[in-house]
């Protein structure tokens, strides 16, 4: 007789359950933003250029990418509650390597182990929400879980500008291994396990036929396009935006302030997910949000051209195209890892390597154009909403998506 496989170990609840997976998935994205205003500090203080500096920014988004690739089929294998202790673990000794950096080039070591420990949080979480739900009630989870990660990576660039103008930028270091040590000892006592157990599927040459065979699926592929192209944008936008203030004559701590825009857009796009998924449908809220990204874009260069370059004229755009985000985005990632219900995490994984991995490339593509510029960016986010909005086109319609 063949063995079934097990159900999930149901969670202690829905609302502890996200507290635990934001908080260990908000490290990656703490790690960035909190770096991101010390950017022109520790350029001066190794005496780099812009382009040497974005390699921070940009390798580390790479071993991110790689390290979801890895994380997530290692959750598979061997289970979500290991990798996320690991990851945390990698991530401790990538703070030291960067709070000890006698060089440039240990310090650009310890962003690539920090960006390497990170990853699974990310993935994991992905993956666990997989295990527990179907594709709907999962868009609605993963807008939750957005929505209260944020808080952390909404204010980073904050207190990382404030920190960096008060105690230097190795501070922001000292502050990271902290939280890690509070965010391990949390997800030691409370993170749960909630693989599955499938005797016939957890091998390594299983797990590998089922990646390979989620990679020549288009509408997987079509979705994981869509989610690379909105991330890039982000990210690129949030590499250099703190160099175009820094020209324009504002303060490490002004990039924060003015960034909070940007998260409460992106905040209340998963806002209204949680709240009308079910009404509106996940495929009419991917359709809705790629169109407002688009025409937000198009405002955005709009200004910038005209030669308005006010950080409101630069970041309140920027804020509207992230609502349009948040709308999208939940509901993208859903509809990809929904399409693998035996290995989430594996879909989850390459779902995050396509993000990351064009991220990176968007961040050292933008450091061969004038820093101190907002048209460059803003240019770039018109001609990646634009593709973004036309692969609607090619994209499954609703029932096809439902039926993978």
């Amino acid at each position: 007789m063949t063995a079934e496989a097990s159900p999930p170990a149901p969670p202690p609840s829905d609302r502890l359950l996200i507290v635990l997976l934001a908080v260990t998935t908000a490290a990656g994205p703490v790690t960035m933003n909190i770096y991101l205003p010390a950017l022109p500090h520790v350029q001066a203080h190794f005496g780099t250029t812009v382009a040497g500096m974005n390699t921070t920014v940009s390798l580390a988004l790479t071993a991110f990418a790689l390290g979801i690739l890895v994380h997530g089929p290692l959750s598979d294998r061997y289970g979500r509650r290991p990798v996320i202790l690991a990851g945390l673990l990698i991530f401790a000794v990538g703070n030291l390597l960067c709070l000890f950096a006698p060089s440039f080039e240990v310090l650009l070591a310890g962003r690539i182990v920090q960006a390497l420990g990170t990853a699974a949080g990310v993935v994991v979480a992905r993956a666990m929400l997989g295990d527990l739900y179907g594709r709907e009630k999962m868009a609605r989870m993963l807008a939750y879980l957005t929505m209260v990660m944020v808080v952390g990576p909404t204010v980073a660039p904050l207190v990382g500008g404030f920190v960096t103008e008060a105690f230097g930028w190795q501070s922001i270091f000292a502050l990271l291994l902290a939280a890690n040590a509070l965010i391990f000892g949390f997800a030691w006592r409370h993170m749960p396990e909630t693989r599955r157990a499938d005797p016939q599927g957890s091998g390594a040459a299983a797990l590998a036929r089922e990646s390979l065979a989620m990679l020549r699926r288009p509408v997987f592929l079509g979705l994981a396009l869509q989610a690379a192209m909105i991330y890039a944008i982000f990210l690129a936008f949030i590499s250099i935006a703190p160099y175009v203030m820094s020209a324009l004559g504002h303060r490490a701590s002004a990039y924060g302030t003015w960034y909070l825009l940007v998260a409460l857009g992106y905040f209340l796009g998963n806002w209204i997910v949680t709240r009308h998924a079910s009404r509106i449908g996940l495929t009419r809220l991917i359709s809705l949000g790629l169109v407002i990204q688009l025409a937000c874009a198009v405002a955005g260069v709009v200004l910038v051209v005209a030669g308005l370059w006010h950080p409101a004229a630069i970041f309140i755009p920027m804020s509207l195209l992230a609502f349009g985000q948040g709308l999208a985005l939940p509901n993208i990632t859903a509809s990809a890892v929904a399409l693998a219900p035996r290995t989430p995490g594996s879909a989850a994984s390459m779902l995050g390597f396509t993000q990351q991995l064009v991220g990176a490339l968007a961040v050292q593509g933008m450091a061969a154009f004038p820093a101190g510029s907002p048209v460059p960016i803003y240019v770039f986010t018109v001609v990646v909403a634009l593709a973004a909005w036309l692969s609607l086109f090619a994209m499954p319609r609703e029932e096809a998506l439902r039926q993978g």
